[in-house]
């Protein structure tokens, strides 16, 4: 037998076996969500990210090349169809098999959205009101629940590095122990202190770390500001002797401006997606650990 002969049967042995352990192709929306996935297929692959600029994450809307990748993926990951609007039509194209909504992981704490500016009772909140409150992953309690999911996923989907799955598991629920205990650390001096938001996106940062319930100044994400609420919102600010005005990213200055302006009031830009950071394993954390800090330095 000739050494050529022998070399390519080494080679299309090697390329066979290569072949047949591709990783997966995992899809995810949201930065987050994709720093999730990010740790657990560490060591594996890298997963896709669909929305990597700082745009609006119901609105956003899929190029050409990224339904391609949608349809080619073996896992598609979102929040929830409500949540990701610009993704419900691609995703109806999809096998149920290749997709999974966050939203659906069992013992899930998912709370409705609050449109009253405040309520006196802090233990009585509406549970009835059909629109639900998707950003999930502002608990870390959630957050864990969310990683044992789509590590099961994983281990189903690509049983060959069932092991890696459950090594990379266990460091990120340890990495998300020590999360804990840093924020319980760093906001334990702005516990009986309140705040006000423009949207309620905190909800769950807010009720995982005991906090306050804030004043909130618009009933929902991306609702205008209108003169009547920002006099209200004004009035209830300077009664309860509030200091901290937190905003999203995609709000507008002027809104900012109207409602900081005559009143005593830091205002502090909080981004909940980590735009500004890069994706990967570390990037919730990130987000995580800025918030704690923005709104400690907020209110000190």
């Amino acid at each position: 037998m000739n050494l050529r002969f022998i070399i390519s049967l080494i080679l299309l042995i090697s390329l066979g076996s290569a072949y047949g352990q591709t990783s997966p192709v995992v899809v995810t929306s949201i930065k987050p969500i994709h720093s999730i996935v990010s740790s657990l297929m560490s060591g594996i692959a890298e997963p896709e990210l669909l929305l990597k600029s700082n745009n609006s994450a119901h609105t956003f809307h899929l190029k050409p090349s990224q339904i391609r990748l949608i349809s080619d993926a073996d896992l598609v990951i979102t929040v929830d169809e409500s949540f990701e609007i610009g993704l419900k039509k691609a995703l109806t194209n999809i096998n149920s098999d290749s997709l999974m909504f966050v939203s659906d992981t069992d013992n899930l704490k998912i709370y409705s959205t609050r449109e009253s500016i405040f309520e006196k009772d802090e233990e009585h909140e509406e549970q009835d009101h059909s629109i639900l409150d998707y950003h999930l992953w502002l608990s870390t309690e959630n957050v864990q629940l969310i990683a044992n999911t789509i590590a099961s996923r994983l281990k189903v989907l690509d049983p060959s590095n069932e092991q890696t799955y459950v090594t990379n598991l266990e460091k990120f629920n340890l990495k998300i122990d020590k999360l804990n205990l840093d924020l319980v650390s760093k906001l334990k001096s702005i516990k009986s202190k309140r705040i006000a938001v423009i949207d309620d996106t905190l909800q769950y940062f807010e009720k995982d770390q005991n906090l306050k319930r804030p004043v909130i100044v618009t009933p929902y994400h991306g609702a205008r500001l209108s003169v009547k609420r920002t006099l209200e919102s004004k009035r209830m600010i300077k009664n309860l002797k509030i200091s901290c005005l937190v905003y999203g990213i995609d709000n507008n200055p002027s809104q900012v401006k109207a409602l900081s302006e005559g009143l005593a009031l830091k205002a502090s830009k909080i981004d909940i997606l980590g735009s500004e950071f890069s994706p990967g394993p570390d990037l919730y954390f990130n987000i995580m650990n800025q918030i704690s800090s923005q709104i400690r330095s907020c209110l000190e």
